[in-house]
């Protein structure tokens, strides 16, 4: 006979910080929740680098005082640089964001998604780890049903709604037949570990990420709290063949790169190297009748300007919002509910999408390492860059500007020209 776990208005698929932050949200409406993760927290996920204007998100659930006290790395800012260290473009987020903005923090994973998980559960969440869902059956008229495996062995759970907070598996959008898509040309990969010992900058500078642009792809620099740091190398799919590729790979680049070469000069790997593909894309629709789908989910973004976790927080907490309005008033989404959510989401993605596309051509980068205070664009690129997926109409035009700019440079050169990336 199959056990079956206890009832609850709403499952959520996945414990990560979508999961949580929707969780607590709806815990604190007063549904009950169960989160059901596949994994035993805490456990290894890359994505370390937070963006300020995601501090309010955390605020908002009431998890701030407890980051603050955590012992993480604070980030005032971000910088970026070509590969032979000649020309570098540093953002400091006291100096385009509001006070409360100034800085945020790089965080290692394992620790950051647990104390998210462990706040959802003492908001009320009931929590299930090391449970996999592995079928999803939505029948009109009926309750949602889950189909698990867990330490106890098949499990079921009933629900009037479903959070999909899986991740890149896309647990529930693959299954209710939603249309997926690419949302660039090129697929890339990014290769990365964990070092201790690489070079670190002094001051409030220590804690800022790096993004090392190379003729093929970039690097990421992500220093954590005591001498970790996180290094990553994205580059086209094509040339990676396989898993015993990562090494040779990950050493020639850093040895074409004299700016990531001196920072790893006396660093030691403490982590395998690790690859994650398939990168951008999204699913033509975020929502049904009662499924909702957060974060990764829903949509990946290049990760380039650490979009992930802050966009993963913003997307569950709409979400929830959404979810509990018509619960409320005991119906489904309508069409039009759908529709707002899936463009708000999309909205947002679609705004780093588009610096996104700038920085990977040539042009654009010689446009964003060349900050000249014409018309305030740096800081309006500088405010994106910080986690506003919400600028304003001033902000709106000058990034569009910023976008004729970029185009204009492949045949005018009103920026300097990169050598190494020509």
């Amino acid at each position: 006979m199959t056990p079956h776990l206890q009832s609850c208005d709403v499952a959520i698929i996945g414990g990560g910080p979508a999961g949580s932050a929707a969780g607590t949200r709806l815990s604190r409406a007063g549904l009950r929740v169960t989160i059901l993760e596949k994994e035993k927290f805490p456990r290894f996920c890359v994505g370390e680098s937070l963006l300020p204007h995601g501090n309010d998100l955390l605020k908002e659930i009431g998890v701030w005082d407890k980051l603050e006290q955590a012992g993480f790395l604070r980030k005032y800012g971000a910088e970026f640089s070509t590969p032979d260290g000649e020309r570098q473009n540093r953002l400091w987020f006291g100096e385009n964001l509001a006070p409360q903005h100034e800085y945020t923090y790089q965080v290692e994973r394992a620790p950051f998604d647990q104390l998210l998980l462990e706040h959802a559960r003492e908001n009320g969440c009931t929590v299930h780890e090391e449970t996999r869902v592995t079928a999803l059956h939505d029948a009109p008229g009926a309750p949602i049903t889950l189909h698990a495996e867990g330490p106890s062995g098949r499990t079921e759970l009933t629900a009037r709604w479903v959070v999909d907070a899986s991740g890149r598996c896309a647990f529930a959008g693959s299954r209710a037949g939603l249309r997926r898509r690419g949302t660039q040309k090129v697929r890339r990969v990014a290769i990365y570990a964990h070092f201790e010992g690489a070079t670190r900058h002094e001051g409030k500078a220590e804690g800022h990420i790096t993004i090392i642009r190379t003729a093929g792809g970039w690097f990421w620099l992500i220093p954590l709290a005591g001498d970790r740091m996180s290094v990553g190398l994205v580059l086209p799919a094509g040339e990676v063949k396989g898993e015993g590729d990562y090494n040779d790979l990950f050493a020639a680049a850093v040895a074409a790169a004299p700016a990531v070469a001196q920072r790893l000069d006396s660093a030691r790997r403490i982590t395998p190297l690790r690859a994650t593909g398939d990168y951008s894309w999204r699913y033509s629709s975020f929502a049904t009748r009662r499924v909702l789908l957060t974060g990764d989910a829903a949509g990946f973004v290049d990760p380039i300007f650490s979009s992930g976790v802050m966009l993963a927080l913003q997307s569950g907490l709409r979400a929830a919002d959404l979810l509990v309005k018509a619960d409320r008033c005991g119906r489904s989404l309508r069409p039009w509910e759908r529709w707002a959510y899936t463009r708000s989401v999309t909205g947002w993605m679609n705004r780093y999408a588009r610096l996104i596309r700038s920085f990977y051509d040539r042009a654009g980068f010689e446009v964003f390492m060349s900050p000249q205070p014409v018309l305030q664009l740096p800081r309006s690129v500088a405010r994106l860059v910080g986690g506003q997926t919400d600028p304003g109409l001033a902000d709106r035009l000058r990034l569009r500007l910023f976008d004729t700019v970029c185009r204009l440079q492949r045949r005018l050169n009103i920026a300097p020209p990169i050598p190494s990336l020509r």
